[in-house]
Parts: structure tokens; C-alpha cells; sequence
């Protein structure tokens, strides 16, 4: 199911002298299936507009659509359990979460939250671990003795767990080795290809290029476009001083040296090496 804005606006502290609007009359369709970005300056609305997915924040106004239920303004739905296994957030530096004394335990705790058995749940536990590249090696140690990038899996497993259509990320790499990023980046890349939606927050514009399929820029609480990821790299002016992804970047001097490459087809560096041995052959 889409996930639809329909003239969102939310104001914090609202009616007191720190009043703040952080979103501005949002329109915007979030498709199913797609692996959507948002982007923008801290500041722009990201993290707010994403905390209305699953009602985290609810609407000053305006009216948000997520699997046939409706948040309207001011008010928490009365499915909001059901909205937040539908569609998981996962916050930055999601491993400060974990509290469980084993990381099974930490896993299963969503679904015996949501009513599974031991039984049931130690077996989606084990299948999202899996999932994540956590072992059974790891079941019965502490989270609180994992590297980083490790707890940073168990976490996500845990979100995982409640088996959500949506997987909603917060600056998941933030804080991560390129390796490790890496790693996260094609696990959720996969997770799309399996049916999830996945909505990222970043401001890695080389993660953008290289795994999002839609662009959402926001600005000062709006959304400035929302595009294709190869659309809005393709112009030659990006929209509020935006970084040129580093792939980008390089073919567009390869381009200013003669090379006739095509950057629709070029989305990471061995599809780039590809296409450059390709112009040799011919």
C-alpha cells in the first residue's frame, strides 16, 4: 500500500513562545515496493516527516494515509500497535535500544510483544539474525559485547522481527566504516528487492545514487522535488548546494574527456568499469 500525505503540516510547542513549524503542508506518495531517499539540510523536516509514518508524531494538520489507516490531526490512531509492526522505524544509532540480557532475547521481544509464542518467536528471532548476518555464535552473548556495526545488525534484526512492510531508517550508517555501511546498505537493498518499502534519511549522497530508486528533498519543512535518483543526479545544477555523489563526480570528468559514457547505466563502480572496458573493446 502507498503511503500518502495529504497536506501535512506539524508545528512543535505549538501555541508557546517556542513555537516551531517543522512541515509545511506536505502532498507527497510514498510507492510500495520502492526504495525511497530523504534528503536535505539538518533542519529541513527528514526525521519529523518520517516520525508520522507510524505516528510517532501525529499531524498539526492535514491528514497521512499508511496501510489503509488514517492519521488525522491531533490525534494518535486507536490501530497505532498495528502501524507500528506495519511499518518499522529504525532511529540513529539504533544499538542504544537494546536492553535484553542476550541478543535472542532482545530479538524476540517484539514478537512476544506481539503475542507470539517462545517457540514462534525464537524462530523469527533466529530467522531476522540470519537475515542480518548475526550467527548462532551470537544468541546467548550480551549486545553490550558486540562492536558497533554488529549491535547495529541486532538492532535492525529486532525491527525485523515484527516482520514490517515498511522498514523506515534514520542515518543507519551513521558512525560505520565504509565496509560495515556497506554491508547494511545491501542487506536493506535486499530486503526491497523481497517486497519491503524502505525509506532512508541520509545525508550520504553516494548511498543515495548507489541504492535509492526516489529522491525526496526537503527544504525549510517542504518538499523542494521528488524525482528518480537518476533524474535528480542528472542535472547539472543540484537543488539546494546538494553534493555531487563521488561516482557521479568521476564519470562526469571521464565525460569531459572525450569518453561517451551513458550515467543511466552507471550506478556503482563496477558497473562504471564495465561500461569504460566496453568502449575499449569497441
Amino acid at each position: 500500500m502507498a503511503i500518502i500525505f495529504d497536506h501535512v503540516s506539524h508545528t512543535y510547542l505549538e501555541k508557546t513562545p517556542f513555537q516551531f513549524q517543522a512541515l509545511r503542508d506536505i502532498s507527497l506518495t510514498i510507492h510500495p515496493q520502492s526504495f525511497t531517499a530523504i534528503i536535505g539540510h539538518t533542519g529541513s523536516g527528514k526525521s519529523t516527516l518520517i516520525q508520522h509514518i507510524n505516528a510517532l508524531l501525529v499531524p498539526s494538520s492535514g491528514t497521512l494515509t499508511v496501510n489503509d489507516i488514517k492519521i488525522v490531526a491531533n490525534k494518535t490512531p486507536k490501530q497505532v500497535k498495528l502501524l507500528r509492526a506495519y511499518a518499522g522505524l529504525v532511529f540513529q544509532f539504533p544499538e542504544y535500544q537494546l536492553f535484553e540480557e542476550t541478543v535472542e532475547q532482545d530479538v524476540m521481544f517484539g514478537p512476544l510483544n506481539f503475542g507470539k509464542t517462545k517457540l514462534e518467536a525464537r524462530a523469527i528471532a533466529h530467522a531476522m539474525l540470519t537475515k542480518v548476518g548475526i550467527d548462532a555464535s551470537f544468541y546467548q552473548r550480551s549486545p553490550f559485547e558486540l562492536s558497533g556495526g554488529e549491535r547495529r545488525r541486532v538492532a535492525i534484526a529486532g525491527i525485523l522481527a515484527l516482520q514490517p512492510k515498511v522498514l523506515i531508517l534514520d542515518e543507519p550508517t551513521a558512525g560505520l566504516d565504509p565496509q560495515g555501511a556497506r554491508m547494511l546498505m545491501d542487506i536493506f537493498k535486499d530486503l526491497q528487492q523481497q517486497g519491503l518499502t524502505i525509506i532512508l534519511v541520509t545525508h550520504d549522497m553516494n548511498m543515495v545514487y548507489a541504492y535509492a530508486d526516489e529522491v525526496i528533498v526537503m527544504d525549510q519543512g517542504k518538499v523542494s522535488l521528488h524525482t528518480s535518483t537518476l533524474a535528480l543526479f542528472h542535472q547539472p545544477n543540484l537543488p539546494i548546494a546538494l553534493a555531487v555523489p563521488q561516482l557521479v563526480a568521476l564519470v562526469h570528468t571521464l565525460q569531459a574527456q572525450g569518453m561517451n559514457l551513458d550515467l543511466s547505466k552507471i550506478r556503482t563502480i563496477d558497473e562504471l568499469v564495465r561500461e569504460v572496458n566496453g568502449l575499449k573493446v569497441s
